[in-house]
């Protein structure tokens, strides 16, 4: 395996799971649903405040697999209207994380909420139950929805209009926030997917090329 930086390695993680976020949140919004064995690892990642590692915010690499193979496809191939609007979440998730960070009130906001999911999570026996991810949906509503740039969600109206699809895909959006954070911590910045771009790629090759 080619050895690169750790913070270069753990800003692509971090990038794919941000990746994985826009590409869940496109299939909810047009196809109706997505699989709680890949949304249920982003959602913990809001508890893992202090992991050992960043593969460990998501429980594990292989967790990020469909993220890491978005993050190809933009990166090296010729992108279909889909995947343009997939990037464009990602890129204002990152977006919207600098402007929450700007914001104490914010961020504040946002750590007692998170601070009081474990009692929850305990009570409904589960971050994936709907009344949890309903919790941080309201979340994301009071908070970094009133930031912009606004993310507007392209799909079908069948799907949008269902309540328990319209929680997930702003509990996911939240999980954004949280691994454009942990991008960010990790150095990353705008001007890398122009000037690191074969970086990146290599680094998610390697990366895929574990699992």
């Amino acid at each position: 395996m080619t050895q690169f930086d750790n913070n270069e390695r753990d800003r692509v993680i971090a990038l794919a799971a941000v990746m994985q976020v826009a590409h869940l949140v496109h299939n909810i919004a047009n196809e109706g649903s997505a699989d709680p064995a890949v949304t249920v690892p982003l959602l913990n990642s809001l508890l893992m405040t202090n992991a050992e590692s960043s593969e460990a915010v998501y429980g594990g690499l292989s967790h990020l697999t469909i993220g890491l193979e978005q993050l190809h496809i933009q990166l090296v191939k010729n992108k279909t209207k889909h995947q343009i609007t997939q990037i464009q979440y990602a890129v204002n998730l990152l977006r919207l994380e600098r402007r929450l960070a700007k914001s104490n009130v914010m961020r504040d906001t946002l750590t007692r909420e998170i601070d009081q999911l474990p009692q929850h999570i305990e009570y409904f026996d589960g971050i994936e139950h709907p009344q949890v991810v309903a919790r941080l949906a309201d979340v994301y509503k009071r908070t970094i929805s009133n930031l912009t740039p606004f993310i507007k969600v392209y799909g079908e109206e069948r799907f949008l209009d269902n309540t328990s699809n319209a929680n997930l895909i702003r509990a996911l959006l939240l999980t954004g926030i949280r691994s454009a954070i942990l991008w960010h911590q990790k150095g990353g910045r705008y001007w890398q997917f122009l000037y690191q771009s074969k970086k990146i790629t290599a680094i998610t090759n390697d990366l895929l090329s574990s699992l």
